[in-house]
């Protein structure tokens, strides 16, 4: 018998072993994506659920078609409500991303809804988290350990009460969302802006001191790599229909230009 639930790769050894760790997102309904993504070397991939069209049936056919390369999914839930956290971790993903995060309360309840009594709220039903009841012992006991609680910090009422935020027990990570962290700060659309950079750098300072991997979604290989020379655990780069469109873009480009 297995001695863990192999039907849920774990990443949170990888993030609290200091290694840098890649990933990207999934947003496609179609597993194909998923599965091509899969096989590329990312250390994780996020699917979208809160701007991508992905449901939980998505999700699931996701998780089955990188089931074979092992790389953990986060499912980043549409709200922080319990029933799209429980239906994200009852179909097998790694963890999730919880977005719009704007008080110490937000953070008590996503890590609430991951967990299992006595520490959670997280209701008993793991279906095909447990290979649908073959190994439902086996990822009880492990589950709490196993998943993985994100949260987003892309509000100013985050970014102002950081420290109170990253003191809550059973923040696994935090991602920052630059594209609303910087409207949320005056600065719609200027993601560089010189006030930006300032707070990504402060909640990196701050997650650091408490001990909480900090990430960041990045647009280019460029800043990807300027991240990881600042001190970034993880970033995102890129998403499967950014791929998708930049190939084809230039394959037309260049046949038009020969």
């Amino acid at each position: 018998m297995r001695a863990s639930p192999a039907m849920v790769p774990d990443l949170r050894p990888r993030l609290r072993s200091g290694d840098f760790l890649l990933g990207t997102w999934i947003t496609l309904t179609d597993a194909v994506a998923a599965e091509l993504l899969a096989g590329s070397g990312f250390d994780f991939l996020i699917a979208d659920g809160e701007h991508g069209p992905l449901a939980t049936d998505h999700l699931m056919t996701i998780l089955m078609a990188t089931r074979a390369a092992g790389v953990p999914v986060l499912a980043r839930v549409g709200a922080n409500e319990p029933v799209r956290i429980m239906h994200a971790l009852d179909v097998g993903a790694s963890g999730v991303v919880v977005p719009q995060i704007r008080s110490v309360a937000d953070v008590e309840r996503a890590v609430a809804w991951c967990r299992y009594p006595p520490v959670g709220l997280r209701g008993i039903a793991p279906r095909r988290a447990s290979d649908y009841g073959r190994y439902t012992a086996e990822y009880l006991a492990a589950a709490n350990e196993l998943v993985t609680c994100c949260i987003q910090i892309e509000t100013r009422e985050a970014y102002e009460d950081l420290d109170a935020i990253l003191s809550v027990p059973g923040v696994d990570a935090l991602l920052i969302g630059p594209n609303d962290f910087s409207a949320a700060l005056g600065h719609t659309g200027d993601l560089m802006h010189p006030v930006v950079e300032e707070a990504i750098a402060h909640v990196l300072a701050r997650a650091e001191a408490h001990g909480v991997p900090a990430g960041i979604w990045t647009p280019s290989t460029t800043l990807t790599r300027a991240r990881r020379s600042a001190g970034f655990r993880f970033t995102t780069v890129g998403a499967d229909y950014g791929f998708m469109l930049a190939a084809a873009d230039a394959a037309v480009r260049e046949v038009a230009e020969g």
